[in-house]
């Protein structure tokens, strides 16, 4: 493996490290605490984007090019949304369902792009990206116990 490699599999880590944080801050109510994630992500986008041209560079399979595509397509809807135009797309089903296509194609990317790299770490990788599904679980079940206490209290 070679720096690109490695610059990959950090960024993954850190990508999963930085989804489950901020989702499990979400479903605290630590707003404010959920931008600092916010802008470790938007730093992805430039290891992201070196190790798109060095791929396209050394002519790497493109399965590794579409992985990192997908990657910065995310990162860059991410940024543009919530920190360029300050759009609220989430509380809108029409505009939150593509970004959820995006987030999970970037999620799939970082494990199939880990685990072709490297098993052992690819599998390592894979542990954050079940914990990455636990952490949306708690946060809708804590959001609908959260919705659901709101309207018992405004009946009462």
């Amino acid at each position: 493996m070679d720096l690109f490699d490695w610059m990959f599999i950090i960024s993954g880590f850190i990508f999963f490290i930085s989804m489950i944080s901020a989702i499990l801050l979400m479903a605290n109510n630590k707003m404010k605490t959920v931008k600092i994630f916010g802008v470790i992500l938007v730093v992805l986008i430039l290891p992201i984007l070196a190790i798109l041209i060095n791929s396209i560079v050394i002519s790497k399979d493109i399965r590794f090019v579409i992985y990192f595509i997908l990657i910065l397509i995310y990162l860059m809807a991410e940024f543009l949304l919530d920190s360029v135009f300050k759009i609220d797309f989430r509380s809108k089903t029409s505009s939150h369902v593509p970004y959820i296509i995006i987030e999970w194609a970037a999620a799939f990317s970082f494990l199939f792009g880990t685990i072709r790299l490297d098993e052992t770490i690819g599998w390592i990788i894979s542990i954050f990206f079940w914990t990455f599904i636990v952490a949306l679980v708690y946060y809708i079940i804590k959001r609908r116990k959260n919705v659901a206490a709101a309207t018992t209290t405004a009946v009462a």
